[in-house]
């Protein structure tokens, strides 16, 4: 039988659609103080968010009549009719921000417009106001949420560990003070200063930004980016991007904005990746990026949360972007990286055999075989690969080449090294006795503060994997122990950015980030392209490959081998047969 909900019951359903946990309530208190027209701002919370999350404003404030229609539902001062929606300026216009933070908390609202004489006060509980009344006029808004999902446990159950969603929230505060380089910006955690952005004093725009992504972002990782600076008619553009040879080892560091809204726009993303072809695997560029468009150049109606956006015409930003930073690069001091094939002179079968016996004389290489031990072909490869081998060679000091029973099979060193590491150091996660290393010296990584909490929360679990962190400053992290296995300590800092990609999502099992972070180890720990092999040391991965579970590929997929047998090489050269051994 159909029937109607109370309007208990829809308004905690409609809340679920815009608050899903402390963060997004912040981010829409955010929006509303800013659309107040306020410059200073101040967050504190405490309880990770749970217990209490105030934002206190500078903005026009309110007056008794609209403190009170603030917290009904479909009330708002953003828009009046539907040819509104197609110019809004301002951050939301559903007006039911207040209305849905009401209904999963217990919330104290003080407002009073400048120059009033008094303010006006109203808290309301579960979406119900139980009090109203004067209030000291101080000018701008305060907004209070206790107990946030106190009346729907459900929901508060499924929030994550507290170091998580203090995470969340810093992020929010991180998004809005990149958005507006202008606006004074506080942010207190536990009672502890975590964040704090004062005005950027900049000669233009592009220059504040410039300066707010340093103070977020960290010295490191936002002083080397490239600036772009575009105005036409139909767009403006501030956009920093990193130059080839400072790409950063996550995607976490790229932030979008479309006329101050962080977006969510899969074209704005495409468009930067364009830009970089032949970029390395695993390395991402920094990106911050602010578009103005008229107001019905994008729509932000795709999701309750207006994060996600679709512009009016996907191929001009495409285009656009993708052009802009693609001919910043161009310009930059740090080219591309450009492999070019080596050439021999003179292009007969004889000149190239010659060209060769000169390299073997050169540096003459002993064609030593392995042993012919009890030998199982690592699962996914030929039968045929058994011993004896005999190493050949290497080429680009990437590739090692082996003959076996007649055969040809060449390894992908990192990816052969990788596999063994990766395997080796699962085996001692599995058994409870991940050796860990500490350092003589704590190193410092500097991150966003969001992206410290990220790792800071998954500390428990890192730890099982050897790793020993602890917070250094607003935007640091020490690292105190590693993994016994990773050897090399100038690669920390892209090792824990790479990490962070792993942890991106808290919803994955266990064993999925348990996963992600051992390939992590496992990759910054072996043996690189184009570093130089003895045969002692080609022949040693080729032997400790067989006792790998899967030594078909490296833990994120790519192939170790190629492998050709006997028979595909005699037709490769149109023979009817193998020739006898």
């Amino acid at each position: 039988m159909i029937h109607k909900l109370t309007s208990e019951v829809a308004s905690r359903i409609a809340a679920g659609e815009v608050i899903e946990r402390p963060a997004s309530a912040l981010k829409e208190l955010l929006e509303n103080a800013l659309d107040a027209g306020a410059r200073r701002v101040t967050v504190e919370c405490s309880g990770a968010g749970r217990t209490s999350l105030r934002v206190v404003d500078d903005g026009c404030g309110m007056s008794p009549e609209d403190c009170a229609l603030a917290l009904e539902r479909h009330a708002t001062s953003k828009i009046t009719d539907l040819g509104d929606l197609e110019s809004l300026a301002t951050f939301g216009f559903r007006g039911e921000a207040l209305y849905a933070a009401a209904a999963v908390s217990r919330l104290t609202l003080t407002s009073a417009p400048r120059g009033a004489k008094s303010g006006w006060k109203v808290a309301a509980e579960g979406g119900r106001i139980v009090s109203s009344g004067p209030a000291p006029a101080v000018p701008g808004t305060s907004v209070e949420l206790r107990d946030l999902f106190y009346n729907t446990p459900a929901r508060r159950k499924f929030l994550k560990s507290d170091a998580y969603e203090r995470g969340r929230l810093a992020a929010v505060v991180e998004e809005a003070a990149l958005a507006d380089p202008g606006l004074a910006l506080t942010y207190k955690s536990e009672s502890r200063v975590a964040l704090r952005f004062a005005p950027e004093p900049a000669r233009d725009p592009a220059e504040g930004l410039r300066l707010r992504a340093v103070r977020v972002l960290g010295e490191a990782n936002a002083a080397p980016l490239l600036p772009i600076v575009v105005d036409r008619p139909e767009m403006k553009l501030r956009l920093f991007v990193s130059p080839w040879d400072s790409l950063a080892a996550t995607r976490d560091f790229q932030y979008w904005f479309v006329n101050r809204r962080p977006v969510s726009a899969r074209i704005l993303q495409q468009a930067l990746y364009r830009a970089y072809p032949g970029r390395p695997a695993g390395r991402h560029p920094v990106c911050v990026g602010h578009l103005e468009l008229p107001g019905d150049g994008f729509d932000v109606n795709v999701h309750p949360g207006k994060r996600e956006i679709r512009f009016r015409s996907d191929r001009d930003v495409f285009e656009l972007v993708s052009g802009l930073v693609a001919s910043a690069l161009l310009k930059s001091k740090a080219p591309a990286p450009i492999t070019i094939a080596p050439r021999v002179s003179g292009g007969t079968v004889r000149d190239l055999a010659a060209a060769y016996h000169a390299v073997l004389e050169q540096a003459p290489l002993a064609l030593q075989t392995a042993p012919a031990e009890s030998f199982a072909a690592p699962e996914g490869l030929p039968r045929w690969f058994t011993p004896p081998f005999r190493f050949l060679g290497q080429i680009e000091r990437a590739y090692l080449v082996f003959e076996a029973s007649g055969g040809l099979f060449i390894l992908d060193q990192h990816a052969a090294a990788e596999r063994i590491l990766f395997e080796r150091f699962l085996k001692e996660v599995a058994q409870g006795r991940a050796r860990s290393q500490k350092l003589m010296l704590p190193m410092t990584v500097e991150l966003p503060a969001s992206a410290v909490q990220k790792v800071l929360s998954a500390g428990e679990r890192l730890e099982k994997l050897g790793f020993a962190f602890e917070p250094f400053g607003k935007r640091g992290l020490h690292c105190l122990a590693v993994p016994a296995l990773f050897h090399k300590e100038a690669d920390l800092k892209e090792l824990v950015q790479r990490l962070l990609d792993s942890l991106h999502d808290p919803v994955s099992a266990a064993e999925a980030v348990q996963h992600d972070a051992l390939a992590t180890v496992a990759c910054k720990a072996a043996v690189k392209a184009h570093d130089a092999l003895s045969e002692k040391e080609a022949l040693r991965l080729v032997t400790d490959l067989k006792d790998c579970r899967d030594g078909s590929c490296c833990p994120h997929g790519r192939r170790t081998m190629l492998a050709l047998s006997r028979d595909e090489l005699a037709r490769c050269f149109q023979r009817p047969g193998a020739p006898p051994l």
